[in-house]
């Protein structure tokens, strides 16, 4: 294995999407109406490309009406028709719930729509499991760059007015990002961490743009290092953890494959793919392909595994797996 180097966002993005971190999400609001329940990260649905038994890659299964919704939404937003839009956006997550690309332009669509609340709620669970689009494609999906200013200028006309709502700030620094103003980005994410200091989000796409952002600096927390080294073919097989109400499952495969699941106490089980390794340091790494790598520190002994998150800045209790 190449040597292990990992970003604050990897680290964050995959813990929050594989349920290492708790999660929680400022901006949503439960109400009976909403398509979607963002109070959970959107599950991580990339898997590295697995190679079936007859030397095939599996397509994954997507339903044709989700992207039939999904492509009308588009043409719908294109003409201005925005209500009509977001009926056929919520109409397609019905179909495809986990497809990041359609909860993002949504996040578009309440947007335009002038419902920024909402936008921060969508963008938030977006944003918490990777990053977001760039200008090339959000502009492909407007008329005219002039329709796409025009809702830009409310939006901070709307911030103006409104200097200590914190959810206005966040969409405008997505936008302001999308379209590659990092300077104007950096001083809205600044605000909103002053504003609420637990927006670890915010706080990470702020250190992101501006590393030496005036922001209080999370500690990484070092995990204990292992006393032996540990061989792979100790580590193959069924591992299962419980953590709270929640429970995980680890399966590492001999041919280098591994599955990882993850069950809240409230919500539905969710699993990624791809393909695993551990280095002479007792560092396990899953690739789950889109630059997505979790990694850990593991401690083995006999068939209990204590899994750190590397790059941890919550102090997270590890999970516990046994065989």
């Amino acid at each position: 294995m190449t040597a292990i180097g990992v970003t604050t966002w990897a680290v964050n993005r995959c813990a929050w999407a594989t349920g290492y971190y708790s999660y929680s999400n400022p901006y949503y609001v439960n109400q009976s109406t909403t398509v979607y329940n963002y109070s959970e990260p959107i599950p991580v649905v990339e898997s590295y490309p697995q190679t079936a038994d007859d030397g095939t890659t599996p397509t994954p299964d997507v339903s044709q009406k989700g992207l039939d919704f999904f492509d009308r939404s588009m043409q719908e937003f294109y003409t201005g028709e925005y209500d009509k839009a977001l009926a056929s956006a919520n109409s397609a997550l019905k179909e495809i719930p986990n497809d990041t690309a359609i909860h993002e332009f949504r996040a578009l669509v309440l947007f335009a729509l002038g419902k920024y609340d909402e936008s921060a709620a969508t963008l938030y669970a977006v944003l918490s499991v990777g990053p977001g689009w760039d200008w090339t494609t959000m502009s492909s999906l407007y008329p005219s760059v002039d329709v796409y200013t025009e809702q830009l200028r409310a939006l901070e006309s709307y911030r103006d007015q409104r200097p200590q709502e914190t959810a206005p700030r966040f969409v405008l620094a997505y936008h302001y990002m999308t379209a590659g103003y990092s300077d104007e980005a950096a001083e809205q994410l600044q605000k909103v961490v002053q504003l609420n200091p637990k927006d670890e989000l915010s706080r990470t796409l702020l250190l992101t743009i501006d590393p030496e952002a005036d922001v209080p600096k999370p500690e990484v927390v070092e995990p204990p290092k292992p006393t032996s080294t540990i061989q792979e073919s100790q580590l193959v097989g069924n591992w299962s953890a419980k953590r709270g109400g929640d429970t995980f499952g680890m399966n590492l495969q001999t041919n280098g494959d591994f599955t990882w699941s993850y069950k809240p106490s409230s919500g539905e089980s969710t699993s990624v793919k791809g393909v695993w390794a551990i280095d002479e340091d007792g560092i396990l790494a899953l690739d789950m392909g889109e630059d997505d790598v979790m990694l850990a520190q593991v401690i083995l002994n006999g068939s209990k595994l204590d899994f750190y998150m590397l790059g941890d800045t919550q102090g997270a209790e590890p999970l516990k797996f046994t065989k």
